[in-house]
């Protein structure tokens, strides 16, 4: 990637990480990002173009549209895949994980996420098992919390060393001012200092690091996990395979 896109936050190649049993994670071939709608027509160019996206994966809940600029020019090859089911209101699902867990993220509400939408998870995995999808971009608002979660699991599928799960969830901390900056033009009231605001969108590594142990002292592995969610295991085999350079 030559440039950093104008209009799109966040926005990162998934690293070609190191594996543990040796290879690597192949370039090219999965990207992560926060909210299109911003995107420039150079955005596009890149995207489209030079990368050659061919799916987007938006993990979105549909409230979270509603106050959108609307569609973006990759709109045809959206695939949408809310984390948390459609039927409960954002704000009553926010409120309900401020109160078991506290406001702003923590390793134990990542792990809820799994509780409460580990098949939608599992389908979003499935997408990866498909040669056609790919290059692949998945996004959410931030591209950090939702993203990271399905994207740190997948790296543990392939063999990723924790480390780099972590290291590649705290990547996120760069993008912070574009982050605040996208969701004031949105219209969302960010409550708190700027302190306060910065704490609640930042990410830092041992974040994720705590979700991980919770996953291996829950489900052994992400693999584990998907399979129980009904995954079947040739899935998981071409994943690697698709995956894996």
């Amino acid at each position: 990637m030559q440039h950093e896109p104008e209009g799109i936050h966040n926005f990162r190649e998934l690293a070609p990480y190191a594996l543990r049993d040796g290879g690597t994670l192949r370039a090219r071939r999965v990207f992560r990002s926060g909210a299109l709608e911003l995107m420039t027509p150079a955005d596009e160019a890149l995207l489209s173009r030079e990368l050659g996206i061919r799916t987007v994966l938006d993990l979105r809940h549909p409230d979270e549209l509603a106050g959108t600029p609307g569609p973006h020019p990759l709109s045809d090859r959206v695939v949408r895949l809310s984390i948390f089911v459609e039927s409960q209101p954002q704000e009553d699902l926010i409120a309900e994980l401020n109160g078991l867990y506290g406001t702003g993220p923590s390793p134990r509400r990542y792990f809820h996420y799994l509780q409460i939408g580990g098949d939608r998870l599992a389908r979003a995995f499935e997408l990866f098992a498909d040669e056609a999808n790919y290059p692949i971009l998945v996004h959410c608002t931030a591209g950090k919390d939702r993203t990271g979660v399905l994207l740190g699991m997948v790296m543990d599928v392939l063999g990723c060393q924790d480390a780099d799960i972590a290291h590649e969830y705290g990547l996120s901390d760069a993008s912070i001012d574009r982050l605040i900056a996208y969701l004031r033009a949105s219209g969302r009231q960010l409550e708190g200092t700027d302190a306060e605001i910065r704490a609640r969108l930042s990410t830092p590594p041992e974040r994720m690091a705590g979700f991980i142990e919770l996953l291996r002292e829950h489900h052994t592995s992400a693999a584990s996990f998907f399979e129980g969610q009904g995954v079947d295991p040739s899935a998981i085999a071409r994943v690697r395979e698709l995956l894996r350079g």
